[in-house]
């Protein structure tokens, strides 16, 4: 049997260990309860790798602008229409997390059809959003906020009609900033899910990060995790 230089075979060992020294860089967007529920995970798929991890907030397209040119390391989650729009993330194939992306308002309540019929309406979204930004293309009537934070605050003050955020994201921000007057519209928009994307400088990993993706599927995990964080989510909220 042909052996394998001894060169080769460190190389090869050291090509694997060398993460358990780096820490990897992940973007989180601002304000958006679904994007903990991803870190949670991602937490706990990493740590079975032994592959430490940490994550850097900031605002949605600005996290897709680092993650996209290699300054962080990938993204936590996103859309399935991120990896073909930015050629340099590799998305992991199996979706991690899930989002409902949903109306919510302080003027209307009418029941949620598609996006195009949202079209006559002042709509609110979140820059760097993909989903609310896939959902208002080509509409008129748009205002595009820096935050969810701010969208939601200057819905509270009366501003536009609506606006789109993921159903987490809008339930913890009417909790958290204590937005009496704001409700959600049924049904969800739609359900979409979502996908850990890397750097394709970590090309590498996707294999790996993928096979632990699928066991904590089958064993549950991942609805456990999701579960939790979203109870943890929603009470941190109450108790602000």
């Amino acid at each position: 049997m042909k052996k394998i230089p001894y060169i080769l075979i460190t190389i090869l060992i050291f090509a694997d260990i060398s993460y358990s020294d780096t820490t990897l860089q992940f973007t989180q967007i601002i304000d958006t309860p679904d994007q903990v529920i991803g870190a949670e995970i991602l937490r706990a798929a990493y740590k079975k790798l032994g592959i430490p991890i940490n994550f850097l907030t900031m605002p949605g397209k600005r996290a897709l602008k680092e993650s996209s040119e290699g300054r962080a390391d990938g993204e936590i989650h996103r859309i399935f229409e991120i990896g073909n729009e930015y050629q340099t993330l590799v998305r992991v194939p199996t979706p991690i997390n899930y989002i409902e992306p949903s109306v919510f308002s302080k003027k209307f309540n009418f029941n949620v059809t598609s996006c195009s019929a949202l079209k006559d309406y002042h709509i609110s979204i979140v820059r760097g959003v993909k989903h609310s930004e896939l959902c208002t293309e080509g509409m008129k009537s748009v205002y595009i906020a820096n935050s969810s934070t701010k969208m939601m605050k200057v819905l509270d003050a009366g501003g536009p009609d609506i606006v789109i955020t993921a159903r987490i994201n809008g339930l913890w921000l009417i909790k958290k900033m204590n937005l009496q007057s704001v409700h959600p519209l049924s049904p969800p928009l739609s359900l979409m899910l979502v996908y850990h994307y890397l750097h394709e400088k970590h090309k590498n990993i996707v294999p790996k990060i993928d096979k632990i993706f699928i066991e904590m599927k089958k064993n549950g995990e991942l609805k456990r995790l999701r579960d939790s964080t979203i109870k943890t989510i929603l009470k941190s909220a109450e108790d602000k």
